[in-house]
């Protein structure tokens, strides 16, 4: 767990109280004491008397649902995650407390919900499965992040690109796939060091 994630529990804890319960079972080898199955984070940060769930385990139960409620929890579709706390953004301004991100993560999701991911859905549903026409080799499609300063020096680079071998594909994927290749072709063709 990152120091950032602790704190956020600590946040949690101190801003909404205990909401999700301990899991523990009796301790097998000494009376009167439990062991934790699930919330040892929770228990360690809290400080205070908590509520527990005592559940009857023998080891291997244990252990397996130790693995199970740290494993299957599933993760956040970042999409909708970014879409509630753009919403969260706009209703508080104290966002960041309990919540398990740095601000520059909160600010990299808050932006991921500015995107219209319909119309790239629509773009990609459109192009997905496109063996290309007979005759032409069929397309790879990539999905990639680029920092907004590199994605300005590329841009820089597209408009020379074309400058040079003049319109690009008027099919956007198709038109980035045609910058990614010229700019590798020249990579691969300049003096390696």
């Amino acid at each position: 767990m990152t120091d950032r994630q602790q704190e956020a529990i600590a946040e949690s804890l101190n801003e909404y109280g205990q909401v999700l319960p301990i899991i523990v079972r009796p301790h097998p080898e000494i009376e009167g004491e439990y062991q934790i199955i699930d919330g040892e984070h929770r228990f360690n940060i809290s400080g205070q008397s908590i509520c527990c769930n005592v559940i009857d385990a023998n080891d291997v139960t244990a252990k397996k649902l130790t693995i199970v409620m740290n494993e299957t929890r599933g993760e956040a579709d970042k999409i909708e995650l970014a879409s509630l706390l753009a919403e969260l953004s706009k209703e508080t301004d104290d966002l960041l407390t309990a919540l398990p991100y740095s601000q520059d993560e909160l600010n990299e999701l808050v932006k991921l919900a500015e995107v219209d991911w319909d119309q790239f859905s629509e773009d990609f549903e459109n192009d997905e499965g496109n063996g290309g026409t007979e005759g032409e080799p069929g397309f790879t499609h990539l999905t990639i992040s680029v920092p907004n300063e590199a994605m300005d020096i590329i841009n820089q680079c597209k408009d020379l690109i074309e400058q040079q071998r003049g319109q690009l594909n008027p099919d956007k994927s198709i038109a980035w796939g045609q910058v990614l290749e010229s700019l590798a072709a020249d990579y691969l063709a300049s003096p390696q060091k």
